[in-house]
């Protein structure tokens, strides 16, 4: 049994073992164990496998490095942080594949919450069409992250190219976990990411729950501006955040759940267009999206969310999508008749990949 797994995930199953240098001759070997990569085992000279994480030895793909992602994806519980990841997985692998000419690949996609993904896409997928119910409090053994390795070719100045690739990976968190600033603090990992993708559910705001209430949509207590801040308290304890400076970490805030709302958005806004099919981040686009989200926000009564975020992140944009694509039967909990219509999904991890600089943006 490994204790790490055993610790982390409550996973006893057997396996091999973890190959680590019993000290470091130079500082270039303890810069490989600390990233999970060593040399033959000391004890039996055997060579060693894949990369594993240091910590909880969760599998990584060879590529891991310094330059690896952790996006953490939280919001209040109803928000749609479930759907809204298990379709994300299904669109990398493809229309974000396409878009980008891209090979996407998920190194641990028989395990964890890649598993869980997979299973949640084809139960909305299949004639089942069933919305995955809420994810659960972590109050035992955590859910191994989605791990996804990206590789493209690059263009650049004068017609010259280059392979880039990137490791990135995801956290579900249940809602119960942001619910309130003392049940945030408990999800510290959220100080080490590299970004956040923070979900508001548009039926939580107060003009907004008289409509919920008439589609039978229902909502949770827990408010979107209880989530922001509670998110915030976290950051700014985590990374030790001085009260004059701003938190770094770009932060993508998305409305979900946004084609509940398209009576409130004139035809043609881009908001209402579907991702564009360039391989590039549209920044003008975004901002252009970002604008409009904040005026309806303010007028569904969130004025102090958009207030929270100015004053607080150096660097945040609104977005607007759907993972469903089209309002579900709220009372079956079934997707639309039509299938599943995903609208705009990627475009909160495309920004802040483009943010990294791994991906090109026009428009700025």
């Amino acid at each position: 049994m490994d204790e790490a797994r055993s610790r982390h995930f409550n996973d006893t199953n057997a396996y091999w073992p973890i190959i680590r240098p019993e000290r470091f001759d130079s500082p270039l070997m303890e810069t490989a164990a600390k990233a999970g990569v060593v040399d033959r085992c000391a004890d039996c000279g055997a060579d060693p496998g894949p990369p594993v994480c240091p910590e909880c030895h969760s599998l990584l793909p060879s590529e891991y490095g310094s330059d690896s992602a952790l996006f953490g994806l939280v919001g209040v519980r109803g928000s749609g942080k479930t759907v809204m990841l298990s379709v994300l997985d299904a669109e990398l692998r493809g229309s974000v594949a396409d878009r980008f000419d891209a090979a996407i690949d998920v190194p641990g996609g028989k395990s964890g919450l890649t598993r869980d993904l997979r299973v949640h896409h084809e139960l909305m997928s299949d004639a089942r069409r069933r919305v995955p119910g809420q994810t659960q409090e972590n109050r035992g053994g955590k859910k191994e992250p989605a791990v996804y390795t990206w590789r493209y070719v690059k263009k650049g100045p004068l017609g010259t190219s280059r392979t880039a690739s990137t490791v990135f990976s995801f956290y579900d968190n249940a809602g119960e976990d942001f619910a309130t600033a003392d049940a945030a603090m408990t999800q510290r990992y959220l100080g080490a990411t590299s970004g956040l993708i923070l979900l508001l559910d548009p039926f939580g705001f107060p003009e907004n729950r008289k409509r919920a209430a008439d589609r039978g949509a229902g909502f949770v207590e827990t408010g979107p501006e209880e989530v922001v801040d509670a998110v915030t308290t976290v950051l700014r304890a985590t990374g030790r955040v001085r009260r004059s400076k701003k938190i770094k970490q770009p932060v993508a805030v998305v409305v979900s759940k946004i084609d509940a709302f398209f009576d409130q958005i004139e035809e043609g806004h881009p908001l209402r267009r579907p991702s564009s099919g360039r391989p590039l981040f549209d920044e003008t686009e975004a901002q252009t999206v970002h604008d409009h989200l904040g005026l309806l926000i303010q007028q569904w009564g969130g004025a102090k969310i958009i207030r929270t975020l100015e004053q607080h992140y150096a660097d945040f944009r609104l977005f607007g999508a759907s993972a469903l694509g089209a309002e579900p039967d709220y009372a079956s909990q079934r997707v639309n008749h039509r299938g599943l219509l995903p609208h705009r999904v990627a475009e909160p991890l495309l920004w802040l990949m483009a943010r990294r600089g791994f991906l090109p943006s026009t428009g700025e």
